[in-house]
C-alpha cells in the first residue's frame, strides 16, 4: 500500500480501468446518444467466421468505443482540453467567427461521380420536366465567417459541374441559389451549429426555387401566422464539436395549416411535431422527421395552385417544404434513403406532376441511394 502511494498517477489509472470494466458488465449499453444525435454500436454476435475474417473484432472494438462508461462526460472533457489550448477544431468540425461551426470537406470521391451519373440517367430517361436543385451549404456562402486557412473544397465548381452535364436534355432546368442565399449572407440563413439552413435561409431558397419553376411565392407577410421561435437548439456540428466558442442556436417555424397530411403511412393535423422540440435535435420537429414517402393536400386558401409536385429531398427540404403548399395541392415527399418502392412506378402513377430534386451538396457528395432514382 505505501508503495501505491507512491505512484498516484498508476493508482488512478487502475482505478478507472476498474471502474470502466464494471461498467461494461453491469452497466448496460446505451441505444441512441442525445448529445451526439446518433444510435450507438451494439454489442456483435460472436461467430467463428466473423472471428476469422476480422470482423468481429473490429466490431467489437467500436462497440467498447461507444460504450464506454462516462463516454459524454470524457468527450466533453476532450473538447474543453482543447479550448483551453486555443484548439478550434475537434472531429473535423472547425469555429469560426460569430460562433459559427462549419465541417470540413477537403475531398470529394467515388460516390459523387456515382450520383451525378444517376442524377443524368434520371432526367434523361424520366420524358418529363425536371428541376435540380442542389444547395451549398454553409462554408460556401458565409465566407466572412469562416476561419482564415479553412480547408474546404469549392462546392460551387462541383454543382457546376452537375448542372453542366445536364445542359443537353432539354427537359431539366438547373436552379443556382448561389445568388439569392450570398445576397442574404448577412442574414441568420445557416444555423450556427448546425449542418441545415434555417427557416430564413429556407425561405430564400424557396424564391430561388419560384423563381425557376414560374410559381408565385408567398410572402411572409400572408403567412397564416408568424413565426414562433425556439432557443436553445443545439445541433449536428455542437454534437461532433462540443468545445468552447459555440452559440446555441433559434429555431423558427410557421405553423402552416394543411387540409391532410401522412408520413411513413401515419396521419398527423399538422407538418410539425412540436413534442420534438423538448428533445436534443429539434430540427426533426419538421415534417415529423424523414419517412420514405410523405403526402400534403393542401388547404384551399383562395391561391391558384398546380395540381401536383413530386419532390424528392434529403432533411434540408423538410423546413422548405411548408412554403410550398401555398404554390400546390398535393406534394408527395420522396426520401430516397427510406424509400424501396419503385420510382418508375410512382412517376407513372403520377404523370402530370411537377418533379424536382433538392439536396445539399453534402449529402450529394456522400449519400449512396441516389441510385434509386433509376428504379
Amino acid at each position: 500500500m505505501k508503495t501505491l502511494r507512491h505512484h498516484p498517477f498508476t493508482l488512478i489509472m487502475t482505478a478507472l480501468i476498474l471502474a470502466g470494466f464494471i461498467g461494461y458488465i453491469f452497466g448496460g449499453d446505451g441505444e441512441f446518444s442525445e448529445s451526439e444525435n446518433r444510435y450507438l454500436a451494439k454489442r456483435p454476435a460472436f461467430s467463428i467466421r466473423a472471428l476469422a475474417d476480422g470482423s468481429f473484432m473490429e466490431q467489437f472494438e467500436l462497440y467498447t468505443k461507444e460504450q464506454l462508461p462516462l463516454r459524454d462526460i470524457l468527450i466533453k472533457l476532450k473538447a474543453f482540453t482543447g479550448g483551453v489550448m486555443l484548439k478550434n477544431e475537434n472531429n473535423g468540425i472547425v469555429l469560426g467567427r460569430d460562433g459559427y461551426l462549419f465541417e470540413k470537406l477537403v475531398s470529394t470521391g467515388e460516390q459523387l461521380d456515382k450520383n451525378k451519373a444517376a442524377i443524368e440517367a434520371f432526367t434523361g430517361q424520366a420524358g418529363r420536366d425536371i428541376h435540380v436543385c442542389i444547395v451549398p451549404n454553409s462554408y460556401e456562402i458565409l465566407k466572412d465567417r469562416v476561419p482564415a486557412g479553412f480547408p474546404g473544397i469549392s462546392q460551387e465548381a462541383y454543382i457546376n459541374d452537375l448542372y453542366a452535364g445536364l445542359e443537353d436534355n432539354d427537359n431539366v432546368s438547373t436552379v443556382d441559389l448561389y445568388g439569392i442565399l450570398t445576397e442574404h449572407s448577412d442574414e441568420y440563413i445557416y444555423y450556427r451549429t448546425d449542418h441545415h439552413w434555417t427557416t430564413r435561409g429556407a425561405y430564400y431558397g424557396y424564391l430561388g426555387l419560384c423563381e425557376d419553376m414560374g410559381l408565385d411565392p408567398v410572402t411572409l407577410n400572408d403567412l397564416s401566422s408568424k413565426g414562433e421561435e425556439v432557443s436553445g437548439f443545439c445541433g449536428t456540428y455542437y454534437s461532433k464539436y462540443k468545445g468552447m466558442g459555440a452559440m446555441p442556436d433559434i429555431l423558427t417555424y410557421y405553423d402552416i395549416p394543411v387540409r391532410h397530411f401522412e408520413a411513413g403511412g401515419t396521419a398527423y393535423d399538422s407538418l410539425y411535431d412540436l413534442e420534438k422540440l423538448k428533445i436534443y435535435d429539434k430540427y426533426a420537429m419538421f415534417m415529423h422527421g424523414n419517412e420514405g414517402i410523405s403526402i400534403i393536400e393542401s388547404e384551399d386558401d383562395g391561391r391558384d395552385k398546380r395540381d401536383e409536385l413530386i419532390l424528392f429531398k434529403d432533411s434540408y427540404s423538410n423546413c422548405l417544404i411548408p412554403f410550398l403548399t401555398y404554390d400546390y395541392d398535393r406534394i408527395t415527399v420522396v426520401d430516397l434513403r427510406y424509400y424501396a418502392d419503385s420510382v418508375k412506378g410512382l412517376l407513372g402513377e403520377h404523370s402530370g406532376a411537377d418533379v424536382l430534386l433538392l439536396y445539399n451538396f453534402m449529402h450529394f457528395n456522400e449519400d449512396n441511394h441516389f441510385y434509386r432514382l433509376t428504379g
